[in-house]
């Protein structure tokens, strides 16, 4: 498992952005076209003694829904995640997500364009940044599924290193004994391409809304070579407590990458999270 399971306090600053309206007439007053939420939480924790450990998560989140200017039932949607955690001075992640949306008439219509963009970094599997920039379309379906097809051109780019030279190093007073010494290089390893992405989704509200489940798959095949592919699983859940304001969510993520699925491969091709954590709308 990639991370530890955690709990994490989330700040959550759920509230619409409407104007000050002590000096306006009520009656005249119209409910705003849009609203917005925004979410900021961070995480941090240090140990000492027999396990040196520091582990930091943070990020944010925000969403916009509903009329803005000509865009009729638009949702537009930002998020940027970083976690940074070292065990006994050695790098245990270091990883950084930015997703960003924007959903035309993402409820008024059977079918709806969105654009997408992703940005990534997992230095500990040595990726250095793969970016994602796609224009694609969502099915709505009943019973809360939905089908979102996207092409994305991809550029990625992984830091790698290899042995460029080497010296041995004999010791000064015993003839066959002593180390070796080697220099280390980088070379360009950028790779572009161009991905199809399928995500089918279900999102299910129970006990009127107080339960909510988010399942989403994508399977993102390289257009010229359907061995080379992506696959990532995505669970959301939230439920809500006894008070109003406080909510229990549950995460879990894993992806498979087909490029490291081989013998003496130095990097797994699956990775997985879970966390849970605690929410509070104001």
């Amino acid at each position: 498992m990639k991370y530890p399971l955690y709990l994490v306090l989330t700040l959550g600053l759920l509230n619409a952005q409407e104007s000050d309206t002590s000096n306006v007439d009520v009656e005249n007053t119209e409910e705003p076209a849009f609203s917005t939420g925004t979410s900021i939480y961070a995480d941090y924790s240090q140990s000492t003694g027999n396990t040196s450990a520091d582990i930091l998560y943070y990020g944010l989140s925000f969403d916009l829904r509903g009329d803005i200017g000509p865009l009729k039932d638009t949702e537009i949607f930002f998020s940027y995640s970083r976690s940074d955690s070292k065990v006994d001075g050695d790098p245990l992640e270091d990883d950084e997500n930015i997703i960003s949306t924007v959903d035309l008439w993402a409820n008024q219509y059977f079918i709806s364009p969105f654009l997408f963009f992703q940005n990534q970094k997992d230095a500990i599997v040595n990726l250095k940044n793969r970016r994602n920039i796609g224009l694609g379309t969502k099915i709505s379906l009943p019973m809360g599924f939905s089908l979102s097809y996207a092409l994305l051109p991809e550029e990625e780019i992984y830091d790698w290193e290899f042995i460029s030279d080497s010296t041995f190093i004999e010791d000064e007073y015993y003839y066959d004994e002593g180390e070796w010494e080697y220099e280390f290089s980088t070379f360009d390893s950028t790779r572009t391409l161009t991905r199809h992405s399928i995500r089918p989704k279900v999102k299910w509200k129970f006990l009127d809304g107080n339960i909510v489940f988010d399942y989403r798959f994508y399977y993102k095949p390289n257009i010229s070579d359907f061995d080379d592919y992506l696959l990532v699983n995505e669970l959301k859940i939230s439920i809500a407590t006894f008070y109003e304001a406080l909510s229990l969510s549950i995460n879990y993520n894993d992806s498979y990458n087909s490029q490291y699925d081989y013998d003496g491969s130095p990097i797994k091709s699956k990775d997985s999270d879970i966390s849970i954590g605690l929410s509070f709308d104001l």
